[in-house]
């Protein structure tokens, strides 16, 4: 069986402009091979087993040829494996796309293409420059800027005297050449200019000029690869249409953990910062054996000892009918309410695990679940006869290094994190002592303390709290 390769553009770099097709098939991939300017945070929405390979390039650097990328997934499909090749913008402008659906068609394998939001028109709305407009462009055109490449040979008469919106991509090494072609082709010397770096990420810079000045500006403000080049009278718009970099949170970069529910990552980004995403975790549950044939007194210490149960009794074909005789207690609010949404009312509810172990009468038929730490504290207490049973969750996954460029980190919670610094080695544990990190909850604080990293408590457990401590510390 020939597996199917989706050809997808990710668009630039906020990962929310990608697109809902695009998503879904990133997390039904079984391979994911992805370039250079992709944002890491996508590659969050990967299955668990997903082989992501890395085959990016920077200028004058390619370090995977074409023909080899081509060659990958030809052989990934031939394994009957589902392939997306991610692409930055759209993989058909100037994303050598169609060579990479022409290669495939001719292996006989089959393949889609889903477009995504190119720079030469998001990033010049990122910066505040509409790429058309009716009183100033009725057209636009888009080149490559690899003024080398004969085979791609610009007639700048042409585009000189063109009145529409001029967009070059990837022109950042020829742009004293660019701006002197269209002046001795006649194009005018005071033709407004815009170069935009990085768009809709961090980085973002935007340097205004005309085709006389643009050169020095832009060495000026040291501007670098990736960045587009925008000619035409619409750059005038700007001034108007600059919503991007005028947000409050703009410039600003701020690591949080992975969650299905982005709430607060919307929040922040919408005050436009970037957010950088960390990898979501791993749930590693024992392989523990419970005895279904005698009732017994069962303890969920937190919500995953229950999804660990529930696992168990599916492996074993128990219903929750065969355990009408069992006794189920759980400690702290979360967990009894997990349970409940499973169709079982806990028959007492603990607010922690220290009344729990004070209170509760502990028999033979007493059976813990919970994570290693939790199991670890009830061998010390030396319960007799009791059973205990742990499950793990952790970040598997190497973590981007992205993190440690961020300007903030936020977690919410003490679960997130426990598993991002147990995921650390020693020389990245003193880089995050470096950082400003905010949290919301004493217990979340108190997990830093233990590995003496300072933090900044909000004053109340609120996403408002939050906004506003990333408000003091930028100040």
């Amino acid at each position: 069986m020939i597996g199917k390769i989706a050809l997808v553009g990710a668009g630039l770099g906020d990962p929310e402009l990608l697109t809902i097709k695009g998503l879904r098939k990133i997390e039904q991939a079984d391979v994911v091979v992805y370039d250079r300017l992709i944002n890491p945070a996508i590659l969050n929405a990967c299955k668990a087993d997903c082989e992501k390979i890395y085959v990016g390039k920077k200028p004058n650097y390619h370090p995977v040829p074409q023909d080899k990328i081509e060659e990958i997934m030809i052989e990934k499909a031939r394994q009957g494996l589902n392939i997306v090749r991610l692409k930055s913008g759209d993989p058909y402008v100037f994303g050598r796309g169609g060579e990479e659906g022409s290669a495939l068609k001719e292996a006989g394998i089959a393949f889609e293409v889903i477009p995504g939001i190119t720079s030469s028109i998001g990033g010049l709305t990122y910066a505040g420059i509409p790429i058309t407009h009716r009183n100033l462009s009725a057209s636009f055109h888009v080149y490559t800027g690899h003024l080398n490449d004969s085979s791609q040979a610009i007639d700048w008469s042409i585009a000189a005297r063109t009145e529409g919106t001029l967009v070059f991509l990837m022109g950042m090494s020829g742009l004293q050449e660019i701006t002197k072609k269209l002046m001795s082709n006649g194009k005018d010397k005071n033709t407004p200019v815009a170069i935009i770096q990085w768009a809709s990420r961090k980085q973002q810079k935007t340097v205004v000029g005309t085709l006389e000045t643009i050169f020095k500006q832009a060495q000026a403000a040291e501007l670098e690869p990736p960045s587009l080049i925008v000619i035409g009278q619409v750059v005038k718009c700007r001034e108007e249409l600059n919503f991007f970099e005028e947000r409050p949170f703009f410039s600003t970069s701020i690591t949080i953990p992975f969650t299905k529910k982005k709430g607060i990552a919307s929040r922040l980004t919408d005050l436009g910062a970037e957010i950088i995403e960390l990898p979501p975790s791993c749930k590693q549950i024992s392989e523990g054996i419970i005895d279904f044939s005698k009732a017994q007194q069962v303890v969920f210490t937190d919500q995953l000892s229950i999804e660990m149960f529930v696992r168990l009794m599916k492996q074993n074909k128990i219903d929750w009918r065969n355990l009408s005789d069992w006794r189920f207690i759980t400690v702290g609010h979360h967990t009894g309410s997990t349970l409940e949404k499973k169709g079982i009312l806990a028959d007492h509810n603990y607010l922690d695990l220290t009344v729990c172990l004070q209170e509760l009468e502990i028999t033979s038929t007493t059976l813990f679940l919970g994570d290693s730490s939790t199991i670890d504290i009830l061998k010390e207490e030396k319960i007799a006869g009791t059973k205990l049973i742990s499950h793990e969750e952790k970040i598997v996954v190497e973590i981007p290094r992205l993190w440690q460029k961020t300007d903030l980190m936020y977690f919410p919670n003490s679960k997130s994190a426990r598993l991002f610094l147990t995921a650390l080695n020693n020389k990245e544990l003193e880089i995050v002592k470096q950082k400003k990190i905010i949290v919301m909850g004493q217990k979340t604080k108190d997990v830093f303390n233990y590995y003496k990293i300072p933090v900044i408590l909000t004053d109340e457990p609120s996403y408002e709290s939050v906004v506003e401590k990333i408000k003091e510390e930028m100040e």
